[in-house]
């Protein structure tokens, strides 16, 4: 197939998976733990370790209800139909093949690349059934792609986080099976990123060719309310700083994976930054390599830590009002663009007029390295 526009970084989240995907085929011990759904007054609602999270078919991550007037994008998404509320019979969009790629082609978009249930790690307290609950999603996402178009759409691995030697098992599982990529939770490591525990994934990842994804899920630096009632006073203000820091938790991540010496280790390993952004990269590293020059040294490293993102790292970004004046601090080969549907901050249905818009100024080859050919380079689609 013939691509000429590709998202590195869509989504499926837990609210839009079939409701018996778990509970359907859970083992006995985990019956109650498991993802499952169960109906209440006002719909159906996703449980997780025996807690209501949230609404099944809801809004983007959060499980929540449609409410008009506090998102902007989502009262856009909501005028054409994408939410169905939060009965039975309701086909969510993100998980009904046919439907996700009418959205697909009404965005202008040839292919994606799908990470599946982000945060469901933040809600299992059970390691073993987190490993499980991520097999079984793999297992499904695979199906769900070859009933919608396998050329055009492309699940990433969720891959387990409380072990290293599960986790590299599961790349190298899910890499038979024909995906491309994974993800790693990056919070509730069973070890810090930096940590030498995790090499068996990098190495399983260098010798699949299995691209290894941190997906930013929120800056933890920021203080949050002291109790539920300044929560719900300062919400708004609360929320500001979350969103406007999201992406910064991708700065701590390359830190940590860079000086792991995971790079210098395996030369073939190659990461991604899923949704962290471009613009805050040529401080980090450049702070890379006066840190490393100043007090690191020991290290060994074989380059400067800089180049090694450059020849391991990619990252991922929506949109960036200075991306053009950035990208040649970054580098044209490190870059990916994404449209982030169907999350709320995504750019459906308007991705090609955001791309001509920030990306027009850019030489045409530029362009295409952003929206396609990095993508494309390095998942080996061409």
């Amino acid at each position: 197939m013939e691509y000429k526009v590709i998202s590195s970084d869509n989504h499926i989240d837990l609210t839009a998976c079939p409701q018996d995907l778990w509970s359907s085929q859970v083992p006995t011990k985990w019956k109650l733990l498991v993802p499952r759904v169960e109906e209440l007054e006002n719909g159906l609602h996703w449980f997780i370790d025996g807690r209501d999270v949230g609404m099944w078919n809801g809004v983007g991550p959060g499980f929540n209800p449609y409410e008009k007037g506090r998102l902007a994008r989502v009262d856009k998404m909501y005028d054409l139909g994408f939410y169905t509320g939060h009965h039975l019979e309701a086909r969510p969009r993100p998980s009904t093949p046919e439907l996700r790629l009418q959205d697909l082609n009404k965005d202008g978009v040839d292919a994606e690349f799908i990470y599946g249930i982000l945060g469901t790690n933040l809600r299992i307290q059970h390691g073993e059934m987190a490993g499980w609950v991520f097999q079984t999603y793999n297992d499904w996402a695979m199906d769900f792609a070859r009933r919608g178009d396998s050329d055009r759409l492309f699940p990433l691995a969720a891959i387990p986080y409380h072990d290293p030697e599960a986790a590299a098992a599961e790349v190298r599982r899910c890499a038979r099976m024909g995906m491309k990529g994974g993800d790693l939770p990056v919070k509730k490591l069973a070890y810090p990123l930096w940590h030498h525990a995790w090499y068996p994934v990098w190495e399983a990842a260098e010798e699949c060719e299995f691209p290894i994804s941190f997906h930013s899920t929120g800056f933890t630096g920021a203080r949050l309310a002291d109790d539920d009632q300044m929560a719900e006073e300062y919400k708004l203000e609360i929320v500001g700083v979350r969103s406007v820091l999201f992406q910064v938790d991708g700065a701590e991540t390359l830190s940590a994976i860079i000086m792991s010496g995971a790079c210098e280790k395996f030369p073939g390993f190659r990461f991604v930054l899923g949704e962290s952004g471009v613009t805050w990269l040529p401080y980090i590293l450049d702070r890379f390599d006066v840190e490393y020059e100043d007090r690191l040294q020991k290290l060994n490293f074989s380059m400067k830590p800089s180049d090694y993102f450059r020849r391991n790292g990619m990252t991922t970004y929506q949109q960036e009002a200075s991306i053009a004046e950035i990208v040649p601090l970054v580098g044209e080969d490190n870059i990916m663009w994404a449209t982030d549907y169907p999350h709320p901050d995504c750019l459906f249905p308007e991705s090609q007029q955001i791309i001509q818009e920030q990306l027009g100024s850019l030489p045409a080859v530029t362009q295409r390295k952003i929206v396609r050919d990095n993508v494309a380079k390095l998942y080996h689609l061409d």
